[in-house]
């Protein structure tokens, strides 16, 4: 890897208290902890660069190295490499992916009110990023946290050496300065959550594979979703039930596409989750 091609962000992960008092610290704990930030820190910074959530690393546009590790109580510097070189990481993506960052673990955390804060903050990066349309600012945000609440299991591997090796880990960049701390209390939250949630009613994008116009279900593959899972999906649309319905036309435009972008269609719905990936959508609405 060639440093001068980096791309000059920083990430500072530090680890205080207990072990990492003595410029040390568990091995298997920061194992688990580095790659807990990989899969967070790659897949945030990667949704800045092109605001599309990949979950899959092969297909991000960002990797994460580590550089040296250094004796203040113990941090860890990472640096984040482009795949693309020649986009560059202009001031406005590195403050959007330190409001992304600070999001998630808000999310996580449960803190309500840093969230609600947080997402305005979000609305005004994702416009100065020359999105703006009212409705693309809000279908992004309602992405971000769908991020948020699947990388809940990254999350929690993140901040595992806490109350074992360490007190509290921070997370900094040469950008924004201090982004986040997260403490016991932080952890503790981060742990009772459950990886199972349903969430509210959002729109999603995504392509209808199947529908079953007897049982009012279908399958679904969510836009951006580089897996192309398929997810069952309950429909209580009254419109589903007309003649050239939505859901119809989406599943026409799928066919006949393959699969082009073309042939995404925004839904509204509720959606369970599992393990940090939804695994069952609720329709209500269909455009």
């Amino acid at each position: 890897m060639d440093c001068d091609a980096l791309q000059d962000i920083k990430i500072s992960l530090r680890y205080d208290g207990k072990d990492a008092l003595n410029h040390e610290i568990d091995l298997n704990c920061l194992g688990e902890s580095l790659k807990g930030f990989s899969k967070v820190l790659s897949t945030a910074a990667s949704f800045s660069v092109t605001q599309k959530y990949s979950k899959y690393i092969n297909y991000q546009e960002v990797k994460v190295y580590a550089r040296e590790a250094k004796a203040n109580c113990f941090t860890l510097e990472a640096v984040l490499n482009f795949a693309t070189q020649n986009q560059l990481f202009s001031g406005i993506a590195a403050t959007i992916l330190g409001a992304i960052l600070q999001y998630i673990f808000a999310r996580n955390s449960n803190k309500k009110d840093e969230m609600k804060a947080l997402q305005q903050s979000l609305e005004k990066a994702i416009e100065a990023l020359g999105n703006k349309d009212a409705g693309t600012i809000d279908k992004l945000i309602s992405l971000i946290d769908r991020m948020a609440v699947e990388l809940r299991p990254s999350v929690r591997q993140a901040v595992s050496p806490i109350g074992n090796t360490c007190d509290q880990i921070s997370v900094a960049t040469n950008v924004d300065g201090c982004l986040l701390k997260v403490n016991e209390r932080d952890k503790a939250e981060i742990d009772r959550l459950d990886d199972d949630e349903v969430l509210g009613l959002r729109e999603y994008r995504a392509f209808l594979t199947e529908f079953d116009a007897q049982n009012m279900t279908a399958k679904i593959i969510l836009d951006g979703d580089d897996s192309k899972k398929r997810i069952t999906a309950e429909i209580s649309d009254p419109a589903a039930e007309k003649k050239n319905n939505p859901y119809i036309r989406a599943l026409s435009a799928y066919i006949s596409t393959k699969g082009d972008p073309s042939a995404v269609f925004t839904i509204t719905a509720k959606a369970t989750v599992k393990k940090g990936q939804i695994n069952r959508l609720f329709i209500v609405d269909a455009k």
